[in-house]
């Protein structure tokens, strides 16, 4: 027989242990979509601290706005997008960023977030979409800094080109000496740099994020699914939405979003543009046409493609040394030399270099594997390769890792095709890379990558062979 006054007592204690449960569980922050609704921002593996990644975009700011025609912040175009966003920016997650929202007078379709809050919209979006839509792109947009994409991938880039200097802890703990280590190695937030062209891992991470982020604010995030195949239609003409170009598929938006949707509670949400966006839509009629040769002015000049280099002139039977804090190399006396005894260098001849891609020659740097403790070679060679591939989405391996002895000790050696910075006929060549790692006497590794458009590598190969031979560690 059950006692009554013992079950009672049964069900309120396990009440009270649900609850306890419950509230512990919604005081643990999550940082993964996947796993529910996001309450932090995520931090592993981040070389930098929220104050710094704020910092970080504020200078961003001041390179790239000089190069972009801004809509005068009293237009109310520019309004409605700023109230807008700090509407949506209301309802993200995590650290409050001081979110900023600025409408770009450009008729490509187009938006693009800073580290640290700053969010750029072109009009030629705005015109694309309706008000759903357009929140939408701003909650997508908001999320890619909630979830700190840029500064992730800028770490993940340190880790993969990291100056040999920062490996032996001499990096700083201010701005500065992130920033400078970034500058160094060509590393820039700016719109259209590799930091703004996210990975697919990402996209679904600002799907889900900002469909938590549209779905509280009110709007359907239903309606940014079909912006998106709108989009993706037309992307099949001759330059297509550049939005797609840093903002790539990851094949099963739909499906993710609506997953999520399933995690919230039912919501009613709008159903028609407000009367707010429409006057400020109809005020934005004949302004990109009158600006058009303003626009242009104010926009950087695209990059030039580099021209293809006869290889007998780059060969030189001469070579000279170079002294490294953790090594010694002898490289092709006619060629350049960047970087110094601390740092990445990077060796190439004359034209080998241009716009921040090196086309033809060398890079010798450092990489500290997550384990720093492990010395095996091939683990310390997964995440480098895994480190080097995302920042560099166009890789694609063409061998896998050989062991192979460099100075007497055991190396690894690898292949990858890119596209090259060296065009002919309008149309970028293809690429070969070459990554040879070893360990330092110390901890970490030590790597060289040997670059030229797949035509000349065979035949620069035994210069960079010589280069590679009289590789000293020290």
């Amino acid at each position: 027989m059950i006692n009554p006054g013992r079950s009672g007592k049964l069900r309120w204690l396990c009440r009270v242990l649900l609850s306890a449960a419950l509230v512990n569980l919604s005081a643990q922050d999550n940082v993964d979509p996947q796993k529910g609704r996001v309450t932090a921002n995520p931090t592993s593996g981040n070389r930098f601290s929220l104050e710094q990644e704020i910092q970080l975009g504020r200078q961003a700011v001041g390179e790239i706005e000089p190069k972009l025609t801004l809509l005068p912040p009293d237009h109310p175009m520019s309004k409605y997008v700023s109230s807008l966003g700090m509407k949506l920016a209301g309802y993200a997650p995590g650290h409050k960023f001081p979110y900023t929202f600025k409408v770009v007078r450009d008729q490509s379709v187009n938006a693009f977030a800073l580290p640290g809050g700053p969010i750029y919209l072109h009009t030629g979006l705005i015109e694309a979409a309706n008000e759903s839509e357009l929140a939408g792109v701003v909650g997508h947009e908001i999320a890619h800094v909630v979830m700190r994409h840029s500064t992730r991938q800028a770490s993940r880039q340190m880790r993969a080109q990291l100056p040999l200097a920062i490996l032996g802890g001499a990096l700083g703990r201010g701005i500065g000496g992130l920033a400078g280590s970034l500058a160094q190695m060509g590393v820039s937030f700016a719109s259209g740099s590799v930091f703004m062209k996210y990975s697919r891992d990402a996209e679904t991470e600002a799907d889900l994020v900002g469909a938590q982020i549209i779905h509280d604010a009110g709007y359907d995030p239903r309606a940014f699914v079909s912006f998106f195949n709108t989009l993706k239609e037309q992307s099949g003409n001759r330059g297509g939405p550049q939005f797609l170009n840093s903002h790539p598929d990851p094949g099963n938006r739909a499906k993710e979003i609506t997953r999520a949707l399933s995690r919230f509670p039912a919501k009613q949400y709008r159903q028609s543009d407000s009367a707010e966006f429409l006057a400020a839509k109809k005020a934005l009629t004949g302004v990109d046409a009158a600006q058009n040769v303003d626009a242009a002015q104010n926009k950087p000049e695209p990059a030039t493609a580099l021209s293809r280099l006869s290889v007998s002139n780059l060969l030189d039977a001469n070579f000279k040394s170079f002294q490294h804090e953790a090594y010694t190399i002898q490289y092709p006396a006619n060629w350049r030399l960047d970087g110094d005894s601390a740092s990445t260098v990077t060796i190439y001849p004359e034209g080998g270099l241009g716009g921040g891609s090196l086309a033809y020659g060398a890079m010798i740097s450092g990489f500290e594997p997550k384990a720093s403790a492990s010395q095996e070679l091939d683990a310390a060679m997964r995440e480098l390769i895994a480190d080097i591939e995302q920042t560099n989405p166009d890789l694609r391996l063409h061998s896998s890792p050989q062991v192979v002895k460099l100075g007497g000790l055991a190396a690894r050696r690898l292949d990858w095709v890119g596209k090259s910075a060296v065009q002919e006929n309008g149309e970028p060549l293809k690429e070969r890379v070459r990554l040879i790692a070893l360990p330092r006497k110390s901890s970490g590794v030590l790597y060289a990558v040997f670059v030229a458009p797949e035509p000349d590598f065979n035949d620069l190969w035994p210069t960079f062979e010589r280069m590679l031979n009289s590789l000293q560690l020290r």
